[in-house]
């Protein structure tokens, strides 16, 4: 088993899984400290993080820094290829603040350079996002600083860099209707989320429409980086029961898990070595 380390953090726990025993003490601290410096930035629960000036804004273009710049950046990407399902927007109203007549959507905030452009009623909360692109960021300076493999697991969010261990990198994707918990094999350089319904992300805190239940127990996703496995996940599980036609039709490897005990997968899942094993 590979060598590994867990610890608590911005309301996650935070795994870190290296190849080689000498080298999991540095790697935990990369992961935290790339952790914190996100945190620093976009936590919510921090009076001092940096994205409470753009959500005080409200209308008025604030100068941000290169980190939360970015953060911003990915979570509107991350909207534009769900479609909106999701975003960075959260429902919250300022202190004597009037509701705006139309509530303003992903698409109404801009980034220009260091600038961003929030309009009147958008509040942003990027954490989710945050945690998923720091997880393969992470694992990769880890394994390139320290020349091995890494795995970083963020709640129900994986990512590896680096070589693999003697069988591999194995991910349990949740209980099935027998009580077992299922695993994957998640090749290096690749990512896995899982989205659980109806809560989409267990370290997710961005506003994700809630639907109908569906059936739906949990929703996996295996891409190439993290944050697209992430939001893909946490896409599908909010389709509901259109959740596995969504996947497929956007060309995924995932799995869909129902309550009742069935699982189903999509195509591309079946024919993407080495899931082809794995119901």
């Amino acid at each position: 088993m590979a060598p590994s380390t867990v610890w608590t953090t911005w309301g996650s726990e935070v795994e870190v899984r290296v190849t080689e025993w000498a080298a999991l003490t540095e790697a935990a601290d990369i992961v935290a400290d790339a952790l914190a410096q996100v945190q620093a930035v976009c936590d919510l629960g921090r009076g001092d993080a940096e994205i409470h000036a753009v959500n005080q804004a409200q209308g008025t273009p604030v100068r941000v820094g290169t980190r939360l710049g970015g953060l911003i950046r990915a979570a509107l990407w991350a909207a534009r290829m769900t479609d909106g399902a999701v975003s960075p927007l959260i429902e919250e109203t300022a202190p004597g603040a009037v509701p705006a007549r139309t509530p303003p959507t992903f698409e109404d905030i801009r980034v220009d350079g260091d600038t961003v452009f929030a309009p009147f009623g958008a509040f942003l909360d990027v954490t989710g996002i945050a945690k998923a692109a720091t997880a393969h960021r992470a694992a990769r300076r880890a394994a390139d600083d320290l020349e091995c493999g890494v795995l970083v697991r963020i709640d129900d969010l994986v990512a590896t860099w680096g070589h693999c261990p003697i069988g591999g990198w194995q991910v349990e994707v949740g209980r099935d209707a027998t009580g077992r918990s299922p695993q994957v094999e998640v090749r290096s350089g690749s990512a896995l989320a899982t989205a659980r319904a109806p809560a989409v992300h267990a370290a997710d805190v961005d506003s994700v429409p809630r639907v109908t239940d569906a059936g739906l127990e949990s929703v996996t996703v295996v891409a190439d980086d993290g944050l697209w496995a992430y939001s893909a996940a946490a896409a599908a599980a909010a389709q509901g029961v259109a959740a596995l036609r969504w996947l497929g039709e956007n060309d995924l490897a995932a799995r869909v898990a129902y309550r009742h005990g069935s699982v189903r997968t999509t195509d591309a899942w079946l024919h993407l070595p080495p899931y082809d094993h794995v119901a």
